[in-house]
């Protein structure tokens, strides 16, 4: 019976590990509301007018935008809306945020370098990311011959009537304007804040008219690239960048506007607040766009694959080598589901062939934050798992897993496993993995990733202590591609992989079907693996 109860725990976990990897931590956003009703020509400048505007019922993320040979294609992901075609100029309204889709375009205009420091003032000056609208406006400006000291003057003219948000007044102290720009440009405050010796330079350079206080963001924007590399001072340099991207992220890649000024600048304060030197994970999760492939300055490729083809329905043909061969995995990840404040829960059937077994169990699933795990932070995963009918009903588990997810892939660490059963109270399995398992989101169709680790299990907090022989196991995913899966739960266009682990010289294979629709993306919907087929019968997810 070992090995059918190996089989019922693979399949189980990999739906459990299969969710857990597909997202990227994040806190609640914590907004305070402007003293006075905000214009949109604050901080930005107002919006260049549009060719058209094309409106949408639902939210940005119910949709996907494919660039085509004459503009772009918007469409509806889980409602009845069809595909829309609009031009390369237009505006499209959603309900909850606005995209230019023509800055993409406008943004090649100017040098590149250009466009970086433009980005950078309203980082210095207002310590946000532009939208859209607001940084098309002003590229415009720089075309029209206007240099960076006049931007920068410009900039500092709105920072100083809106002081309250801002935090410069016209009545401020040389000094205590430095320090301002020493906490938006290069995050020192606190421990790492500037020496008076630093402070008084530049306090001084205003002081004797060798420098205006518009000019003087940019010089110092200009001084803070030269730590790059410094192995004190050398974070300082990567924030910046971090905050850049950030904002070329936003601004131009996904040419985004929220729908109300007061929103715009609540928001994009708080996307900044998310930076950090070592990543610009959370800040994206705020964000909060799921339509990864999306890139309004991305050139159209006629060759290329939109992610969005729904393929062939072969998902009723798991257990083979075939997959519809279009799509792109990521479309298939969702950076919510290990932000705090989501929550989201499977039901799943398993059936055993060999045996004509069914068992049907829940899980559900909590992002709690970073926490340490064996001398790492890492962002943990809580999931609970109940058996409800079948073989084990009313088994409890508790399983945390520790991750950590970027851009373009997730490490895994290890995980806790706390198993009760009736009558036997817990049971805790500590798993750790090294190196940290890898999971790469942005997969081409039948593209492989191969990774050979080494997995040790120790049972703690029990009264049999055991520390398990470590194992090295090697582990190869390949992207099958695009297609449609009809389960319990529904029918769902989703990625289909193959996985392969081989451990001990045995090697087992099972495919999975993860969620590419927006409602419920990142969702596992089917697992075949020998002998076992696990199918969603009931999904939701709360709080994204």
């Amino acid at each position: 019976m070992s090995h059918v109860v190996k089989l019922r725990q693979s399949a189980l976990l990999c739906s459990i590990i299969a969710a857990s990897l597909v997202a990227c931590g994040g806190e609640a956003v914590k907004q305070t509301p402007p003293p006075k009703a905000i214009g949109l020509g604050i901080f930005s400048g107002p919006p260049a007018a549009p060719v058209d505007t094309v409106s949408f019922a639902g939210i940005r993320n119910n949709f996907s935008i494919t660039r085509t040979a004459t503009g772009f294609a918007v469409q509806d992901k889980i409602g009845s809306g069809g595909t829309v075609n609009v031009s390369n100029t237009s505006i499209l309204k959603f309900n909850d945020v606005s995209i230019n889709l023509a800055v993409g375009d406008k943004s090649k205009t100017i040098p590149e370098a250009s466009l970086k420091t433009l980005v950078e003032l309203y980082i210095a000056f207002f310590n946000r990311v532009p939208d859209a609208d607001g940084l098309s406006y002003w590229i415009d400006k720089i075309k029209d011959g206007m240099t960076v000291d006049a931007l920068s003057n410009s900039f500092y003219g709105a920072a100083v009537e809106y002081s309250s948000l801002t935090g410069y007044s016209a009545s401020m102290s040389n000094a205590d304007f430095v320090k301002i720009i020493y906490k938006n440009v290069l995050g020192r405050t606190g421990t790492t804040a500037p020496p008076d010796a630093d402070i008084n330079y530049w306090a001084g350079q205003l002081a004797s008219g060798n420098s205006s206080k518009g000019n003087l963001v940019a010089t110092m924007l200009n001084s803070a690239h030269t730590f790059a590399g410094d192995p004190t001072w050398g974070w300082v340099t990567q924030l910046l960048d971090n905050k850049v991207n950030v904002g070329l992220f936003f601004a131009v890649e996904q040419g985004l506007n929220y729908n109300s000024p007061q929103e715009s600048i609540e928001k994009t304060m708080a996307i900044v607040a998310k930076i950090t030197a070592a990543s610009t994970t959370e800040a994206k999760n705020t964000i909060n766009m799921l339509d990864t492939s999306f890139n309004a300055s991305a050139a159209f490729n006629p060759n290329g694959n939109t992610g969005n083809n729904n393929g062939n329905n072969n998902g009723n043909n798991g257990g083979n080598n075939s997959g519809s061969g279009t799509g792109a995995s990521k479309d298939c990840y969702n950076m919510n589901l290990i932000k705090q404040g989501v929550t989201y829960s499977t039901e799943m059937s398993s059936t055993v062939a060999s045996l004509g077994t069914t068992t049907v169990y829940v899980v559900n699933y909590k992002p709690n934050g970073t926490v340490n795990f064996k001398g790492t932070n890492a962002q943990e995963l809580l999931t609970d798992t109940t058996i409800l009918s079948g073989v084990g009903t009313g088994t409890v588990s508790k399983i945390k897993s520790y991750i950590n997810v970027y851009d373009n892939e997730s490490l895994a660490y290890g995980n806790i496993v706390t198993l009760t059963l009736p009558g036997f109270g817990d049971y805790n399995v500590v798993a750790t993995m090294t190196p940290p398992k890898r999971t790469p989101f942005s997969m081409a169709v039948n593209e492989t990733y191969e990774q050979t680790y080494k997995v040790k299990q120790e049972a703690v907090g029990s009264a049999f202590p055991i520390t398990y022989p470590e194992v090295t196991q090697t582990d190869k995913l390949s992207f099958l591609g695009i297609e449609s899966v009809t389960v319990p739960a529904g029918t769902f266009s989703a990625c289909k992989f193959k996985n392969e682990t081989t451990s001990d010289g045995a090697t087992g294979i099972a495919y999975t079907w993860q969620i590419a629709d927006a409602k419920y993306r990142g969702l596992t919907a089917k697992i075949e693996a020998k002998d076992v087929l696990t199918v969603a019968t009931k999904l939701s997810i709360q709080g994204q």
